[in-house]
């Protein structure tokens, strides 16, 4: 039997070690050696499966020619796992890392492109899944991570405002939530959306931009309302944190707490908003949510030129006002090359009693904006007392999903889909197409990285241009 095993199994790679003994003296106790399937003719590894099929997955396991047989086996069983929204198994996008293999116990880390994934649960049951179904494998573990971004550090000799944001130094996206009209329940969209990333795992800071009106005071209740020295750095502040979300807004200084309103010029506000966002010591972030003020002004055009941000959720009502001024901030964001994330329509309808949905504002122009300008995602919000309930009280709806479960999802989802369209941005850079004039017959080639060339004439790209 030992040199049948040893011929069929072992295949001269294996020596008979302390282990292989063991695993014969347990056919042994259960009586192989005396089976009649054993009686002196070739012993098939079916018949030995048949008594013991424990043993028989610990033989193959002994037999395996190496270690990196083992861990192709795994990264091939792992390869059907695909990202949903990279649309590649979780090996090629280079997910997995510190893959060890100890016997017949299994170790990975899945390194994924966001702690807020909304699907990092399932990847991790998947992946212990597809592991332990190798017959080897008796024992797995899947530990999750997520990938940093290095923010680049300015020149050490930079005299500039903009190369002096030592409080961003380990944040790790920076998302602006704005819109060009005032009174279109953006704050309430940015508070909501930092919560309800928050929920989904991340560490997020959210900061109030608004230096004449600031909102966030209102908006959220931490137990601490005063600002104080970083004890790290003393010439940062320290954020406020309400419910596991760090805070920061003009509204809580020293000196808006005492004056009626920020008197301020045009230059002087910039200079506040620069010190209160690069000075702040917000620490290991993940996201950081930015409030932005209405309008497409200097503190926009600041942010936008000494910060490096990420995407911009939109947020409008659906008033063709809106939307006329909605376009202004497109363009804006568009001039300072960050990308759109979502489109928020705010206060869309409301559900009666009487079961029928009303649109008090008509059905807005959500689909325009998504066709005209390529806006990956859109969502509706209602008009809904709560919302406003819970801006006013101080504690977003957010915080309370099982008392509101419809609003929450709403919010939930926007916040899914803007971390899963910053790992696409940041997994897979857009290639720019080659454009070229094609003076034989009259049209510009556009020529993308993937898929056929297009030829339109000098009026059809100039009309289809934003």
């Amino acid at each position: 039997l030992i040199s049948n095993i040893r011929s069929k199994l072992v295949k001269d790679t294996c020596s008979l070690s302390a282990r292989y003994f063991r695993i014969l003296s347990s056919c042994n106790n259960q009586n192989i050696m005396r089976s009649p399937a054993f009686n002196g003719r070739g012993h098939s590894l079916s018949a030995l499966k048949s008594f013991c099929p424990s043993v028989v997955r610990d033989f193959r396991f002994l037999s395996s020619a190496s270690d990196s047989d083992r861990e192709a086996a795994i990264l091939s069983k792992l390869k059907v796992i695909i990202d949903p929204d990279l649309h590649q198994d979780i090996v090629s996008l280079g997910f997995v890392k510190d893959l060890k293999i100890d016997g017949s116990t299994v170790s990975l880390c899945l390194e994924l492109t966001t702690p807020a994934c909304p699907v990092r649960e399932e990847f991790r049951s998947s992946a212990a899944a597809a592991v332990r179904s190798l017959d080897w494998v008796k024992d797995v573990t899947v530990t999750l991570s997520s990938s940093k971004k290095k923010r680049l550090s300015p020149p050490a000799d930079e005299k500039s405002p903009a190369a002096s944001c030592p409080g961003l130094a380990n944040v790790q996206r920076i998302i602006a939530v704005s819109s060009a009209k005032g009174g279109v329940g953006k704050s309430t969209v940015a508070v909501n959306l930092a919560y309800s990333i928050a929920r989904l795992g991340g560490r997020v800071g959210l900061f109030d931009a608004d230096i004449h009106g600031p909102s966030l005071p209102t908006m959220v209740s931490p137990a601490e309302k005063r600002l104080r020295r970083s004890e790290r750095d003393a010439g940062m502040l320290s954020p406020l944190e309400y419910e596991g979300v760090r805070l920061m807004s003009y509204g809580w200084t020293a000196k808006a707490t005492k004056e009626a309103s920020a008197v301020m010029r045009g230059p002087m506000v910039s200079r506040t908003v620069h010190q209160l966002i690069g000075f702040t010591d917000w620490g290991e972030l993940d996201y950081l949510v930015i409030d932005m003020p209405p309008g497409t002004g200097d503190i926009q055009l600041t942010i936008g030129q000494e910060v490096s941000l990420d995407g911009a959720v939109v947020v409008t009502t659906p008033q063709r006002l809106s939307f006329v001024d909605v376009i202004k901030g497109i363009d804006m964001f568009d001039s300072l090359k960050v990308p759109l994330l979502s489109v928020v329509e705010n206060m869309v309808y409301f559900d009666c009693g009487c079961g029928k949905r009303h649109y008090p504002f008509g059905k807005g122009h959500r689909e325009e904006l998504v066709q005209s300008y390529g806006i990956p995602h859109a969502t509706q919000v209602p008009i809904d007392g709560v919302i406003s309930e819970g801006s006013d009280t101080g504690r977003p709806v957010v915080l309370d999903p099982d008392q509101h479960p419809a609003l929450a999802k709403i919010y939930l989802d926007l916040a899914s889909a803007v971390v899963q369209q910053i790992s696409k941005l940041a997994s897979v850079p857009a290639a720019a197409p080659l454009i070229e004039w094609d003076a034989k017959i009259g049209r510009v080639l556009i020529r993308p990285t993937t898929g056929p060339a297009l030829r339109l004439t000098v009026e059809t790209l100039r009309a289809q241009c934003r």
